[in-house]
């Protein structure tokens, strides 16, 4: 009996032993992983500081319209611009910056303000009842 429990006892030391190595590559991978991440969220960091500074610096777009997001490289461009011009400015300013892996361009072009006002200005309001019609200036004396 105590022959058997001794090499039961002997048999899980081996076995735990033997089996500490692949708990060590695990642990590593998840250390690896996790520094991973970190230094993932910081580059991602920094290229959005970038972007964002030269979108501030460029007189090209209103740098302060356009929102910028960044994950793991890939670049999200959201807001507003005047023009098509500006967004696509916008997009190539993202896409320069070194560590861009994509851009994904949302920024909508605000609506021509020359479409939103009428084509005809309103006519003159009507005149109150039992007032005089207007009268023209006298002709210049020459």
């Amino acid at each position: 009996m105590r022959k058997t429990v001794a090499i039961t006892v002997a048999s899980l030391v081996v076995g735990a032993v033997a089996a500490l190595p692949a708990y060590a590559d695990d642990a590593k991978k998840d250390t690896q992983t996790t520094t991973e991440r970190a230094g993932q969220a910081i580059d991602d960091a920094s290229l959005l500081a970038k972007i964002k500074s030269n979108m501030l610096r460029s007189p090209e777009v209103e740098g302060l319209d356009v929102n910028v997001d960044v994950k793991d490289g890939v670049v999200t461009l959201s807001g507003s611009a005047d023009t098509q011009t500006e967004r696509a400015n916008a997009e190539k300013i993202a896409s320069t910056a070194d560590g861009v892996k994509r851009v994904e361009n949302r920024i909508t072009v605000k609506p021509d303000d020359a479409n939103l006002r009428p084509a005809v200005p309103p006519a003159a309001p009507p005149a109150m009842p039992g007032t005089p019609p207007p009268v023209a200036p006298p002709p210049p004396a020459n």
